[in-house]
């Protein structure tokens, strides 16, 4: 067990005032692996007063932004050069396979951090212009201050990556506090931060718990912004708390993405589509397909080719290149996901595959269950409407476009959807009545780092990736400029005296 893990403060590694600590542990096998200090909020005090000091007195906001840039390219190499070792890391902490650490998530976020580092220097803007007779004005991009970065256990790497990576660019400071399960992966990168030449407290990391160390950082008076990934319910606390300093809040909240076949798709690449987009991070990932809208002519077809292609789906070792399907993050969360299956059953579902915990050899105190499916025509049962963040699916039928739209826009959720169709009328209405921010034609899930990843309803509020991730954390500033060179202007009369 590795007990040497410490909080990052002002480019120092220390304890926590506390002297305590969390146990951090492997969902395949259920041990402990390593235990990190449980941050206090008098921990949460020095790490903001350091990320205040270096916004408020120190040179990186007033930093060029290719002098910025340089440091996170050479973060990028050096996470690119550490590739197994991080993906390692991360499927040991989240429980998803190290086939998609390794092929996706660490080279993915090498690359969200390349296209951030060149896109932050040249945002855009409106052309200096003169909109009135005497003047002329121009628009600035300036950093907010201090912001508290909150990360969730699916995608631990990543979404540091998404929501602290850009926030440094655009000249802020940052103190991350990472989910509990996973916080290994992102003490990794403060020190990879520090060899990239990042200067002491711009980048701070608190572990512990969300109730003492997340709230208490979110509502922080020093601190400027809040940028947040995780559960709706979370996400509103949050902004709540942000609310009594009015402060900026960013929201990546979760989702209950619909999956629509019409009749004249090809079902068995909807099928193949289905499988991938309901199983991406072993299902526990706010974008995954979990609603499939299926016409009723292809129904059955639909539904016997998806059980078929799910018994191939390999669920075992993390660490086997050849596993497919890890085990959910942890015992509670299983639980919580088997409650959901049992409760969907009850509301007149019918289990047509999986919900069942898998004997994995060698692996028996893992958290692994399989992947699920539950035919339902109850729209309002609690497996269609709430998000399950795990791999539990329901199947419903429709005969008409219009029931497909109303079906799938009947959530309180907005983030992803796809439609499946070779009619291209068809799929362009699509992508404008349903009301998603991402809508995905005969594919789902992909999202480049050059396009953003928003929210509609309580998804949440703003983007992640592209450029209008990198404007997310930044003040619209106008900037008026007289060029009359006259004392008294033409408009003063308005005001006193007479033209």
């Amino acid at each position: 067990m590795n007990n040497s893990y410490k909080l990052y403060i002002n480019g120092e590694w220390v304890d926590s005032e506390s002297g305590e600590r969390i146990s951090v542990i492997n969902p395949s096998t259920g041990n402990v692996i390593a235990e990190v200090p449980k941050g206090t909020k008098a921990d949460v005090d020095h790490a903001v007063d350091a990320a205040r000091d270096a916004f408020d007195k120190g040179s990186w906001a007033y930093m060029p932004p290719s002098e910025r840039a340089k440091i996170f390219f050479k973060l990028a190499d050096i996470i690119e050069s550490k590739l197994e070792e991080y993906a390692k890391m991360e499927t040991m902490i989240s429980g998803k396979s190290i086939k998609q650490s390794t092929s996706y998530d660490i080279p993915y976020t090498v690359d969200n951090i390349r296209f951030y580092a060149g896109a932050s220097r040249l945002l855009d803007g409106k052309a200096m212009n003169e909109y009135v007779p005497e003047g002329t004005s121009s628009i600035r991009r300036d950093p907010i201050g201090v912001v508290s970065v909150i990360t969730p256990w699916n995608y631990p790497l990543m979404e540091v990556i998404w929501r602290a990576v850009p926030a440094m660019l655009t000249g802020n400071t940052v103190v991350a506090k990472p989910a509990s399960y996973t916080p290994l992966t992102t003490l990794m990168l403060a020190k990879d931060l520090e060899n990239a030449g990042m200067p002491k407290g711009v980048f701070n990391v608190i572990t512990g718990t969300g109730k003492e160390v997340g709230e208490y950082l979110a509502g922080h008076p020093k601190v400027d912004m809040i940028a947040f990934t995780g559960s709706t319910e979370v996400g509103k606390n949050l902004m709540a708390i942000g609310s009594e300093t009015l402060k900026k809040v960013s929201l990546e909240l979760g989702g209950k993405a619909p999956f629509i076949v019409f009749n004249d798709a090809d079902v068995q690449a909807a099928v193949q589509g289905a499988v991938v987009g309901g199983l991406v991070n072993n299902g526990e990932d706010c974008a995954n397909s979990t609603r499939y809208y299926v016409h009723k002519s292809i129904y059955e077809k639909f539904v016997n080719e998806l059980t078929a292609e799910l018994k191939k789906v390999r669920i075992g070792d993390t660490l086997d290149p050849e596993t497919d399907m890890g085990p959910l993050v942890s015992s509670s969360h299983r639980e919580r996901v088997e409650w959901y299956i049992n409760k969907g059953i009850e509301e007149g579902g019918k289990l047509v595959y999986g919900g069942k915990r898998p004997n994995i050899k060698g692996h028996e105190g893992g958290f692994y269950l399989e992947p699920t499916v539950i035919e339902t025509e109850n729209q309002k049962s609690v497996i269609v409407q709430e998000e399950i963040f795990g791999p539990v699916w329901t199947v419903l039928s429709f005969e008409t476009y219009d029931e497909a739209i109303e079906k799938a826009n009947d959530v309180i959720y907005g983030l992803g959807a796809s439609v499946w169709t070779k009619d291209v009328q068809k799929a362009v209405k699509a992508t404008k009545d349903l009301k998603f921010a991402t809508v995905w034609v005969n594919e789902h899930v992909v999202v480049p780092s050059e396009m953003p990843w928003p929210s509609y309803k309580q998804s949440g509020t703003g983007a992640s990736l592209s450029t209008y991730g990198l404007e997310e954390y930044t003040y619209l500033k106008h900037v008026y400029f007289d060029i009359s060179g006259k004392q008294r202007k033409s408009w003063y009369y308005q005001i006193y005296g007479q033209k």
